[in-house]
């Protein structure tokens, strides 16, 4: 029961301060900062205080400020962020953080975000400099002022949401404290909600596939002009302990120290559930499951956006959480499950209004495609090469051009392997097209059939049935050896040599000499 002496200054703080969301934003934070410098309570490096003369709550590192929640006289609650003054130079470009001076000598500086712009305080950027700076108050042999009394309250709260969440209800009510009597606790009111569900109609995990070239990239743009996004790459040897969390080592003061790091997806899940009024993933699992259904159905959707998804091992990548991505399994639908992670033992699921799109390049077969499991929790959107964007250049019909190459391509391969429209996109020019053929087409080709340059031109319509000037082709046999001719190569003729013929790439298009390649050069590989 809330009765201790310590509860009480706290207690007040929290009335003063008047803002739960910003109260549990604070206490999330706290809650990191514990985390990081991994000292008990009660140590006396560490201290928290709560200021009577100030409303104000402070975490104290080596007598240094470390992290505060301020409210002003006038304004809305304030967090200050301690970092080196080195690091201020970074986050000066974020119009909405101000910086606050904390001694006249001092080697640091406060960041200081106010809770409308609350979000920036999940910032990569915003992030690095505290947590370096926290690592390095915890080493330094200096002391400042400092004289307040260790509030151990402080230090439980961050750990113990339910504790938190009381403290919260007393600041609010206090007639409350004397009912919270053997052990039971005081429901929150649930809001009033308008139930119709506000979440965009599109699947919550959505794969796009298709050769390159096709704009998968592209259609990630849209989502990337809203703020509410987050763009990441996948990568060989991307793991989980990057994606989720992950022990990583660190070096401070010559020596090497290890910690726990949440990845971008845990990060990406974290914001969803900031924008339904939630601190934390503890806050939103705290709460009972119709608030949480409908706070997090009509709270702003958030994106994860994966380019090349399939080029990590996706199953690895995901791990344990694969149930979790599906629309029924999520944290405010009907059958939500949540996990308890490996390395931080806290309880994760994944909200409801966390949306996951990723692209895939179908030609790339160094990488192994999506397992059966992964792919029954995506939907899957081809995207074909789209002649309607291509025109005519120089009396070349660019569409009609493509569709043929990828008719043949489809024919001697598969469909995977077209080419898409990006490749002829900006094309304006005669030497426009030339370069483009000579720079990303062939060369792509080559790739395609392992140099099988006979292929190559039946793709071009190089080959002689189809009826092609010399000079009008790209690819040109440089050479045919007879017998006669490979024996003297070799000096006896090789076993198993029928016939010998190597190629070159038109010697005009390789030196940049456009004028010499005739429009009938790419007229001639969709019309005989």
């Amino acid at each position: 029961m809330l009765t201790d002496t310590q509860q009480q200054p706290l207690i007040d703080r929290i009335r003063d301060i008047d803002h739960p969301e910003a109260i549990r934003r604070f206490f999330g934070l706290l809650k990191e900062l514990i985390d990081i410098v991994n000292l008990p309570n009660g140590d006396a490096r560490l201290a928290f205080t709560v200021r009577k003369d100030q409303k104000a709550i402070t975490a104290n590192i080596n007598f240094f400020w470390a992290l505060r929640l301020v409210k002003p006289h006038r304004g809305e609650p304030e967090f200050w962020l301690t970092i080196k003054k080195s690091c201020q130079e970074q986050l000066e470009h974020f119009d909405e953080i101000d910086f606050g001076r904390i001694s006249e000598k001092s080697n640091y500086v406060a960041v200081v975000i106010g809770q409308s712009n609350a979000h920036l305080l999940y910032q990569p950027a915003v992030q690095k400099c505290w947590q370096d700076c926290l690592a390095e108050l915890v080493e330094t042999a200096k002391r400042g002022p400092h004289s307040a009394r260790h509030n151990g309250e402080v230090y439980q709260a961050a750990e113990d949401e339910a504790f938190l969440s009381d403290l919260i209800r007393l600041a609010d009510d206090p007639s409350l404290g004397e009912r919270l009597v053997n052990d039971n606790q005081v429901r929150e009111p649930e809001g009033e909600y308008d139930l119709v569900p506000e979440l965009p109609n599109q699947p919550h995990n959505l794969i796009l596939f298709g050769p390159p070239g096709t704009g998968k990239t592209f259609a990630l743009q849209p989502y990337l002009r809203n703020e509410n996004s987050t763009l990441i790459t996948f990568h060989p040897s991307y793991s989980y302990e990057e994606f989720i969390e992950g022990i990583r080592p660190e070096v401070v003061s010559g020596q090497i120290t290890y910690r726990i790091r949440k990845g971008i997806f845990y990060r990406a899940c974290l914001t969803a559930i900031q924008q339904a009024g939630y601190g934390t993933l503890a806050d939103c699992l705290n709460d009972s499951p119709e608030n949480r259904s409908q706070k997090l159905r009509r709270a702003p959707t958030h994106y994860l956006l994966i380019d090349e998804v399939n080029r990590a091992n996706v199953a690895s990548v995901f791990g344990d959480l694969i149930t979790l991505l599906e629309s029924d399994k999520r944290l405010g639908a009907e059958q939500e499950l949540w996990i308890t992670l490996p390395y931080s033992q806290e309880r994760f699921g994944v909200p409801v209004n966390l949306f996951v799109i990723g692209t895939m390049n179908t030609t790339d077969r160094s990488i192994a495609l999506l397992d059966v499991a992964l792919r029954r929790r995506f939907s899957f959107r081809e995207m074909p090469p789209d002649l309607s964007v291509l025109g005519e250049v120089d009396g070349i019909d660019l569409a009609q051009l493509l569709r043929i190459i990828n008719d043949r391509i489809e024919c001697l391969l598969d469909r995977d392997h077209q080419i898409g429209h990006a490749y002829l996109t900006n094309v304006q020019t005669h030497a426009d097209l030339c370069e483009a053929f000579r720079d990303r087409i062939i060369p792509l080709l080559q790739e395609y059939f392992f140099n099988d340059w006979a292929k190559i031109q039946l793709v071009l319509g190089d080959n002689p049935a189809w009826g092609k000037e010399p000079e009008q082709r790209l690819v040109w046999v440089k050479k045919k050896y007879t017998a006669n001719a490979a024996g003297k190569l070799f000096g006896e003729l090789p076993d198993l040599l029928d016939e010998l013929i190597t190629y070159e790439v038109n010697p005009y298009l390789q030196r940049s000499e456009y004028n010499q390649i005739p429009t009938e050069a790419f007229v001639r590989i969709y019309s005989k």
